[in-house]
């Protein structure tokens, strides 16, 4: 009698509908550039199957609170029935602008949703320009009054390296958004874009003058490159610092006396 009943509850088990239990799944997004959240940003996290990638199971998205600093916190809740066994779990984290995504992990941060092996931590990185996705239906704002605007800067290391004594490598910035000074050996002229923390460059046009030694030229020819990759800027007292992609320091400029 005992061996029945023992089948029977078996049976009953197998037959009862599977209830679907919630899971909370908690991390945190950072980043380890030097640049501020972009003004107005949003934070989104979505699970997705590895072998769907482009198909999330689950996604969660809210505005940053300003002034917003990164380690960024997030929570996802889903229910199990959401997650198929045997199959293979990530999660993609981006950091968005009002014009853009800025950050995005490059790739996904791969662990088991129902229970993590550690404190789910995800590092993002710089979207270069080219591959920034751009929002949808982005606003329009009025660009505010940039500190950096209408004040000479001359570089006093470029790459890490100290200027050659007597040789000047300067920039500014017209209100216009026209930029332009010395090279080193030549005058320079480019359009920038310029906002709270972004600065980008156009393609340099230069006057032709032939440099009086190695080193200018050198340095000349460092300065373009800085100028080139710049992306993004900051100021440290009246130090104008120019950075790459990836927040890596391109060259720092004081503010000239003249």
């Amino acid at each position: 009698m005992r061996i029945v009943l023992a089948m029977v509850a078996i049976v009953l088990a197998l037959a009862s509908p599977a209830f679907a239990a919630k899971v909370t799944l908690k991390g945190d997004v950072t980043y380890r550039e030097r640049i501020a959240l972009p003004p107005g940003g949003t934070l989104s996290v979505s699970l997705i199957d590895l072998a769907t990638p482009d198909k999330p199971r689950v996604s969660a998205k809210a505005p940053i609170a300003g002034p917003g600093q990164v380690p960024l916190t997030f929570t996802l809740n889903f229910d199990d029935t959401v997650i198929v066994a045997g199959h293979s779990y990530g999660l993609v984290a981006e950091i968005a602008g009002p014009d853009a995504v800025w950050f995005r992990n490059a790739e996904p941060y791969a662990l088991d949703p129902l229970a993590p092996a550690a404190p789910v931590l995800i590092i993002v990185n710089v979207v270069p320009k080219d591959e920034a996705v751009p929002a949808p239906e982005p606003a329009v704002v009025a660009p505010a009054p940039s500190p950096i605007l209408d004040i000479t800067f001359e570089a006093e290391t470029i790459g890490g390296v100290p200027v050659a004594r007597g040789v000047v490598s300067s920039l500014s910035i017209a209100s216009d958004m026209r930029a332009g000074g010395r090279g080193g050996c030549n005058s320079w002229f480019a359009q920038a874009e310029v906002n709270a923390e972004r600065l980008i460059f156009s393609a340099v046009a230069a006057t032709r003058m032939a440099c009086i030694s190695d080193e200018a030229t050198k340095q000349e020819d460092s300065f373009f490159a800085a100028l080139a990759a710049t992306r993004f800027w900051r100021l440290d007292k009246d130090h104008l610092i120019l950075l790459d992609a990836g927040g890596v320091e391109l060259a720092n400029l004081g503010r000239s006396r003249f």
